[in-house]
């Protein structure tokens, strides 16, 4: 017997509604007009009738929820009565899909293509998905547009294995190829058996390798630069051009180590004047002629209030090229209007030059077609190591350093990965690397760490465990998490300050800004003098903020932001550092800590830094020491590290 048909039921709106973590997916009943409502939501009908999902239409979830009652109110006029359903039983379906991931919704059929690269790392295609997006930047990938394709620096098993985990991939769904790929000029793959080099003149040039900050790249090549070479500066001809300069004892070795070579990196600990140093050394070299200076934009003013304190007669220019001046200053981000003017200047000064480390990065690929054009090339930056070992393969490659023009894979195999490795590297170094610690400057007082462990409360538990458990991809939830241990530690700050002397300072760096308002409003009720610095300040304001607190002393609070104000800027009215948020490496951890630890200091130097316990704050500490455990043996003398990393440990003190 048949069922009985119901001739008054009508089909309902949303049949069904799935999502994968990144995509909804959406199931409904036929409706004239409902493709264009998906289509410009950028939406996709499943057609594959083996896939489990035939009939849907696929959506970023975006795009769709940020419109859910649009969408819906679109879809029920187009329906014209023909379909029923509420308003909350659509947003409902909706929510339970949001509360219910399927990692795997979408991944049917879903093809990779995993392909070694001769340069080292891997390349992957395939099909397109955000997961397998989401992936690739999380590792540093880079996305090359011409073979649409994502560089990885990686094994082809971790690659395979994060995407496994991030999207339920199997392993039928991934082609491992065996063949070696090289990239050409132009973003292009081939195998490395068939490719012709490319040569722009000079020495012949080697492929970059994977790094990443840029979103993609399709010129991958960086311009040949020539050697380094020895200078005609002997030591008694530098002597007799120093008579007269007020210089600390240590500044003339300093000054002297860039002169003697074509190019060169001064690594001295931050604080001890590698500014000052250059500028004459630069204006030795030149002669008159002009010299390109490249800094953060942050610290343009205090290069030329740099320039004018040594040659107070000296012409120089800001961010606009005049063929008229001697000294041209420029930020990172103007390198690209320069290459084409570089044959103009004699000497060239990277200021922060880890800032290069990235060989795929527009910045970097510039730098050195400047670099290539210039005779006299100076490298200075007190962190040259912030993570890893292959950071310095490219300043090497920048200075024109005979270990900067290996390949970076055999780079890898002679000096990365073990202790040995890394003092073999130490030792290739010596006669292009100058380091000197702060204990060349006798009157400066001590520095010390302090870790103050801080408990949560029960409802901050409960919502630090809430972002811990999110339904979201592993890196958002890290940043949730950390934005939520500031937020907790700010009443631990607020206390600290309450129990300094009036005489004191203090810098409060967080890593994000809502913690720099929220701290500021906080000093402003309790009548705390304090100004801020966040990286959407002008240089006009970030300078007045500096010289305030360095001059008014009822100014008494600096909070900023790491990345706004860990580097440069000479804050020595401080004799406090908090850290309510911590970096990702030592050396932006460093840097942001010598802004009060330098030369011009006074008093010791008290780093306070919050650890909420059982928290990730206690892990990213660890990996700090690991990291830094790397630094001491690549840049630090084998003789020193011992005792350095002794000292550090001696001064980290446990409260």
């Amino acid at each position: 017997m048949k069922r009985p048909r119901l001739l008054n039921s009508q089909p309902v709106l949303l049949e069904a509604a799935v999502f994968d973590g990144y995509d909804m997916g959406i199931l409904m009943p036929y409706i004239e007009g409902a493709n264009k409502v998906m289509f410009a939501r950028s939406g996709f009908f499943i057609r594959r009738g083996d896939h489990p999902l035939c009939r849907y239409w696929r959506v970023p979830k975006a795009k769709f929820i940020d419109e859910l009652d649009l969408v819906y109110h679109q879809l029920i006029e187009l329906a014209g009565g023909k379909v029923t359903e509420s308003w909350q039983a659509f947003r409902q379906k909706i929510e339970s899909a949001l509360a219910n991931p399927r990692r795997d919704a979408f991944i049917s059929g879903m093809l990779l293509r995993i392909a070694p690269l001769a340069d080292g790392g891997v390349l992957l295609s395939g099909d397109y998905h955000p997961g397998v997006v989401a992936v690739a930047r999380r590792m540093r990938g880079v996305f090359l547009g011409k073979s649409s394709s994502w560089r990885v620096n990686a094994t082809a098993e971790i690659l395979r294995s994060n995407l496994v985990l991030e999207l339920g991939l199997v392993e039928d769904q991934f082609e491992i190829l065996d063949v070696v790929q090289e990239l050409l000029g132009d973003g292009s793959v081939t195998p490395a058996a068939d490719i012709p080099r490319i040569s722009l003149g000079g020495a012949p040039q080697e492929p970059s390798t994977a790094a990443s900050g840029e979103e993609s790249s399709n010129d991958i090549y960086l311009a040949a630069v020539s050697p380094i070479e020895r200078t005609e500066f002997s030591d008694a001809t530098i002597a007799q051009a120093l008579v007269g300069y007020s210089l600390l004892d240590h500044q003339p070795a300093g000054i002297a180590h860039l002169l003697q070579r074509t190019s060169a990196l001064l690594a001295d600990d931050m604080g001890l004047g590698k500014t000052r140093q250059a500028i004459i050394a630069a204006h030795i070299s030149a002669a008159g002629r002009p010299i390109l200076v490249v800094t953060l934009s942050s610290l343009l003013i205090n290069w030329q209030r740099e320039i004018l304190a040594v040659y107070p007669d000296a012409t120089v220019a800001v961010q606009k090229h005049d063929p008229l001046v001697q000294w041209m200053l420029i930020n990172y981000e103007r390198l690209g209007d320069y290459v084409l003017l570089a044959e103009h200047y004699h000497v060239l000064v990277v200021d922060e030059a880890h800032q290069l480390k990235e060989p795929t990065a527009e910045r970097t690929r510039h730098g050195f077609d400047i670099a290539a054009k210039v005779p006299n090339r100076y490298l200075l930056t007190g962190t040259p190591v912030l993570n890893r070992e292959t950071e310095l393969h490219t300043l090497l490659r920048l200075s024109g350093h005979p270990v900067g023009q290996l390949p970076l894979s055999d780079f890898c195999e002679r000096f990365a990965g073990s202790p040995e490795f890394r003092q073999n590297l130490r030792a290739e170094l010596g006669d292009w690397m100058l380091r000197r610690r702060k204990d060349v400057l006798p009157g400066l007082k001590g520095k010390h760490r302090q870790l103050l462990p801080v408990a949560m409360g029960v409802e901050e538990r409960k919502k630090y465990d809430s972002i811990r458990l999110e339904d979201r991809p592993i890196f958002a939830r890290l940043g949730a998490l950390r934005h939520y241990l500031e937020q907790v530690k700010v009443r631990v700050a607020m206390d600290l300050l309450g129990e300094l002397d009036p005489e004191d300072k203090v810098i409060l760096f967080c890593e994000f800004k809502p913690t720099v308002a929220r701290l500021k409003e906080l000093c402003d009720v309790a009548g705390i003098g304090n100004v801020t610095l966040v990286g959407s300040d002008t240089l006009t304001k970030r300078q007045k903020a500096i010289d305030k607190f360095q001059g008014d002393p009822d100014c008494r609070a600096f909070i900023c932001t790491t990345q706004a104000a860990g580097t440069g800027n000479n804050l020595t009215a401080a004799n406090y550092v908090f850290f309510l948020g911590l970096p990702w490496t030592p050396g932006q951890q460093d840097q942001a800590e010598d802004r009060a630890y330098r030369n011009g200091q006074l008093r010791t130097v008290i780093v306070k830094i919050p650890l909420v316990e059982n928290s990730i704050d206690q892990q990213l500490w660890q990996m700090l020491l690991a990291k830094r455990q790397v630094s001491l043996e690549l840049i630090e003398p084998e003789e020193q590290q011992d005792a350095l990393a002794k000292a550090i440990l001696a001064a980290t003190i446990n409260q």
